[in-house]
């Protein structure tokens, strides 16, 4: 055969393993200065030349820019030393496509130790270093995801405590549903997809990866149905509603004290609400002004509508906000309370924004205005 022939000329004696060898491997051999004397046909075949066009060629023919001028130094400073290399090297085609090979190069020496020639055994891995691309691309765009999710996460999160713990904090979870849901989900499909092919091909360490990119993935999942666990809320009912009556219930959730005098309106104004929530809303504004006063004061609450809304007002007697704490006064976990969990005014916002309405408060006196839409 024409493969023997061409070894035998070289005066290379693996007679035994070349069929083998040579018919699953892209070989080629070059003299002592690197220039190829022997290509076998895979060798061709995957670099897109001829024999004749490769012999009394060097290995720069198939140079592709990929790697600098150290590597290849370093290389011949290995093998011309009568040391075996082996690495990875992306070449070049004839037609301008590249390609990757797992190279080992061993250097033939004679009997008088001098290296005569060069063998170059190399396997085509071009389809697992695309895999591995694609693994890198997958692991580069998942942490990008991965921090927009949980800046989102975090913003919705934010966004979610200031609303009600049991009632309203719904609205936002449908946000965070659609929002963080669906890219999760295209990541989660493409990662199992993927999975049979990739796990196969990759070395220990490109497999730590890729697990890691799985366990990431289940990782925001989990966080983001705890947020949609925390958020699970039940829907505003509203009815034709006595706003005095209202008034009157809540009272009975106030912890007052001999020293302090509640005063509710004498008028009275029916609108839609949920009376329930809005029982909850003024109960909560009634016990932090009765906590504001330290067992002494008044409290006045009245109320008042026009054509559009009702307006609600809680005024107390007592020291006051001071002015650098008014802007918080809504923020989630703020108090200045020693105890309490800073979400009471979180909740009472929440719950009057899904009424429809707004609160706000003013200071000298403090006084919490509530205005809902009748």
């Amino acid at each position: 055969m024409k493969t023997a022939s061409s070894l035998k000329k070289l005066n290379l004696d693996i007679s035994d393993f070349e069929e083998l060898l040579f018919d699953h491997s892209i070989v080629s051999v070059t003299d002592e200065t690197g220039i190829i004397v022997y290509a076998n046909k895979k060798f061709c075949k995957i670099s897109k030349y001829s024999e004749e066009e490769l012999i009394g060629q060097n290995h720069k023919i198939l140079k592709s820019d990929e790697h600098p001028t150290k590597f290849f130094t370093e290389l011949w400073d290995t093998i011309s030393s009568g040391n075996v290399w082996d690495g990875e090297i992306k070449n070049r085609k004839k037609d301008g496509l590249f390609y990757w090979v797992k190279t080992i190069i061993i250097p033939i020496i004679d009997s008088e130790k001098i290296i005569t020639n060069y063998v170059s055994v190399t396997t085509d891995i071009t389809k697992e270093k695309e895999i591995q691309e694609r693994l890198m691309n997958m692991e580069e765009q998942l942490l990008k995801q991965n921090k927009t999710l949980l800046s989102e996460v975090e913003k919705k999160s934010a966004e979610l405590v200031k609303s009600e713990r049991l009632a309203t904090i719904g609205t936002m979870a449908s946000r965070i549903a659609h929002d963080l849901k669906q890219p999760l989900t295209i990541m989660y499909t493409y990662a199992e997809m993927l999975t049979p092919e990739v796990l196969p091909k990759l070395d220990s360490k490109d497999k730590e990866k890729w697990l890691r990119l799985q366990n990431s993935i289940f990782d925001m999942n989990r966080i983001i149905e705890d947020v949609l666990d925390f958020a699970r809320t039940t829907v505003i009912k509203k009815k034709k509603s006595s706003l005095l009556s209202i008034l009157r219930l809540a009272i009975n959730h106030v912890k007052s004290s001999y020293g302090i005098e509640i005063n509710l309106p004498e008028n009275d104004i029916s609108f839609r609400c949920d009376s329930r929530k809005i029982e909850g809303v003024m109960s909560n504004l009634l016990n932090n002004a009765v906590q504001a006063l330290d067992g002494q004061g008044e409290i006045d609450v009245t109320i008042s509508s026009d054509s559009e809304f009702v307006t609600i007002r809680v005024r107390d007697s007592g020291s006051g906000i001071p002015d650098d704490l008014l802007e918080k006064i809504f923020e989630p976990m703020f108090t200045t309370k020693k105890t309490g969990t800073g979400l009471g005014l979180v909740i009472c916002k929440s719950i009057v924004e899904q009424h429809g309405g707004s609160i706000s408060v003013s200071n000298k006196p403090t006084t919490f205005t509530i205005k809902l839409p009748l």
